[in-house]
């Protein structure tokens, strides 16, 4: 009983915040990919792009957590090994991915700030974003195919989890996971504070108002975006920490119910898809053309 009562308010609300990130975020998210596939070609609209992509994925591939959960914790779709594998593959890239192309529109806005006559052509942008997801994923379906990743259903987490046999390379899974996490949040943190105060000093000497008013709210938007972007993985990276020490000191996997049911799902899974429903807003709110084109679709919203 008591067990049932725990379960109650948590369970269903987190299911609630899935239904919510796929009935929202699908739509939102395709509009926002609509927007920027129609922008002047350049190298932030091409990061975008992609943050775009993955943000709808995320959105798509939550539906299935969602649906387990409001199941009572049953595998549901993911009863299918093949789904639940591509299910495991898919989402460990999401993180990964999204990582670096938060970084890398970072660094660009900083790069195109500090030294705004320096051009990168936009084809290698796009090589380079191509290679590193053919990269990530790569590595995820060769570890399936050697047996080191084993995704599997787990009652506990409400997802497919990799159910490697050895310890060790979930270990060393859990380093790269938080390797990944963390590089970039020195370097855009960095790079927040350095767009600022250029911005700023910029300001007070440029005489064309309204190129410096178009760069003002381009730096604002993205120092907003990875901001936000930090305060939803922070607990990511906090919680595969906690599990390598754990890992190291116990020499096992075993957290506790409560920790297995709601910590995982939460920061493994909710924080991630949560991200991805709250970036539209950020464009919503911060770009005016892109309000524009939400209003010629609902029009009602005037």
């Amino acid at each position: 009983s008591s067990g049932i009562n725990a379960e109650w308010p948590l369970r269903p609300g987190i299911a609630v915040l899935c239904f919510l990130c796929v009935v929202i975020g699908i739509p939102a998210n395709t509009i926002s990919l609509n927007f920027f596939l129609k922008k002047t070609s350049n190298i932030s609209t091409c990061i975008y792009i992609a943050i775009t992509s993955t943000d709808l994925l995320t959105c798509i591939m939550v539906f299935p957590v969602g649906l387990s959960l409001s199941a009572d914790r049953r595998d549901m779709m993911f009863s299918n090994s093949v789904f639940c594998s591509l299910w495991g593959i898919i989402w460990e890239f999401i993180p990964y991915y999204t990582a670096f192309l938060v970084f890398s529109l970072s660094i660009l806005r900083t790069v195109a700030l500090l030294k705004p006559f320096y051009r990168i052509k936009n084809k290698i942008v796009v090589s380079v974003l191509i290679g590193y997801a053919v990269f990530l994923m790569t590595r995820q379906v060769v570890g399936v195919i050697l047996g080191y990743s084993d995704y599997k259903y787990q009652n506990s987490t409400a997802y497919c989890w990799n159910h490697a046999t050895d310890p060790h390379f979930l270990v060393s899974d859990a380093v790269f996971s938080c390797l990944q996490l963390a590089f970039p949040i020195l370097p855009i943190t960095v790079s927040c504070i350095t767009s600022s105060l250029v911005i700023f000093l910029k300001d007070s000497t440029d005489s064309n108002k309204s190129t410096q008013e178009m760069r003002r709210k381009a730096t604002i938007t993205i120092i907003l975006f990875t901001l936000v972007y930090i305060l939803f993985h922070v607990p990511v990276f906090l919680n595969y920490t906690r599990f390598i020490i754990s890992m190291y000191v116990t020499g096992r996997f075993g957290q506790g119910v409560f920790y297995e049911k709601y910590i995982w799902l939460m920061t493994y899974v909710m924080t991630v898809a949560l991200n991805s429903l709250f970036n539209p807003l950020i464009y919503l709110l911060r770009m005016s053309r892109f309000r524009l084109e939400a209003f010629k679709i609902f029009p009602s919203s005037i």
